[in-house]
């Protein structure tokens, strides 16, 4: 087993995040980083001492995706300790050429597109950590990562190699990494315990849900009996068993939506995420500004699903994109159980 790290992080409830430290001699691997902040570092290094791993052996840090917390923490430890840095490829083509604050202003004049109030909007931008962090993906880059995509080997010190699989979703690049002989695998964001990794929509001809669904039935199909090393919260015990738990809410999710669409009719994806069931909320007014921000993006995500499978389809008028079914009956128990053997597949 590598040696797992909480790394400090100021983000909502989860408080750390997962590095984990791969050691043996003089070399040291990590997978994930922490974030681009002088506690986050000082946690991740003072956690690796107390293993009794010298910081300096660091030769190399590996990245499951470009979240903040996962990725930043790196532009600081590659720089100071001369360690390479590894990033999946649909990430760091992300980072390069479209650039995290412009991705960012996109995902919000969507999130206008979508109904948004000003107001929400405003709180949404002043509470992004990818804002406020934003020169730390610029040293990131400048530290030319090197990508990793499908099938690539990586070497771990102490424990042979771990093969890379892409699982976009989380976000377009994401990758887990799977030991070679052990059943093991490292998750990062895609598959995590007790919460639900989000899937925003940030583009209108993407389809991140879909995706996202498709890689956690791979994980599903290939990984019965794994045990899962995730970027957050505790080891999970059999990966595939979890796997299906989220296909499960995902498609539960799909057919609140169809139900709500189907009381209301035509409706923005504001006006649908006010409806759902938010897990740990009262109600929509309760969300802080980061909660309605990943709500806001879920809904998306869920009705682009929808469309694509024909369920529903997408009206704009006035500068404003709107939701209804497509579909002649309103049988939702029948729709559902087709969503699930569309998440399936």
């Amino acid at each position: 087993m590598p040696f797992r790290v909480e790394a400090w992080i100021p983000i909502g409830d989860l408080g750390s995040v997962n590095v984990y430290a791969f050691t043996e001699g003089p070399t040291t691997v990590l997978v994930d980083s922490g974030m681009f902040s002088g506690k986050s570092v000082y946690t991740l290094l003072k956690g690796l001492r107390r293993f009794g791993v010298d910081p300096r052996s660091l030769e190399r840090v590996v990245v499951t995706h470009y979240h903040v917390d996962h990725l930043t923490g790196a532009a600081i430890l590659c720089e100071a300790l001369g360690a390479e840095l590894m990033l999946a490829r649909g990430d760091l083509e992300l980072l390069l050429h479209v650039g995290v604050e412009q991705y960012f202003r996109g995902a919000l004049e969507l999130l206008a597109l979508a109904g948004t109030p000003r107001t929400v909007l405003e709180e949404i931008a002043r509470s992004s950590p990818a804002v406020r962090v934003a020169e730390a993906y610029g040293a990131v880059a400048e530290l030319s990562p090197k990508p990793l995509g499908e099938g690539d080997r990586i070497g771990m010190p102490g424990h042979g190699y771990y093969l890379v699989m892409e699982t976009p979703g989380h976000t377009p690049g994401h990758i887990v990494l799977v030991s070679h002989g052990r059943r093991k695998v490292l998750l990062g964001d895609t598959v995590l315990p007790g919460i639900t990794p989000h899937v925003s929509l940030h583009s209108l001809d993407s389809d991140p849900l879909g995706d996202y669904l498709s890689s956690l039935s791979r994980i599903a199909r290939e990984m019965d009996g794994y045990q899962g090393l995730p970027g957050h919260g505790d080891p999970i015990k059999d990966v595939a068993t979890r796997t299906r738990e989220l296909i499960a809410h995902h498609v539960d999710r799909l057919g609140e939506i169809v139900n709500i669409l189907g009381k209301i009719g035509k409706a923005t994806a504001f006006e649908v995420a006010q409806r759902v069931r938010w897990r740990g909320a009262e109600n929509w007014g309760s969300l802080p500004p980061l909660g309605k921000y990943l709500a806001l993006g879920e809904t998306l995500s869920h009705l682009r699903r929808l469309e694509v499978l024909g369920v529903v389809e997408r009206l704009e008028a006035g500068g404003r994109l709107q939701w209804r079914l497509a579909v002649n009956s309103l049988d939702t128990s029948r729709i559902v159980r087709r969503l699930g053997v569309e998440a399936l597949k």
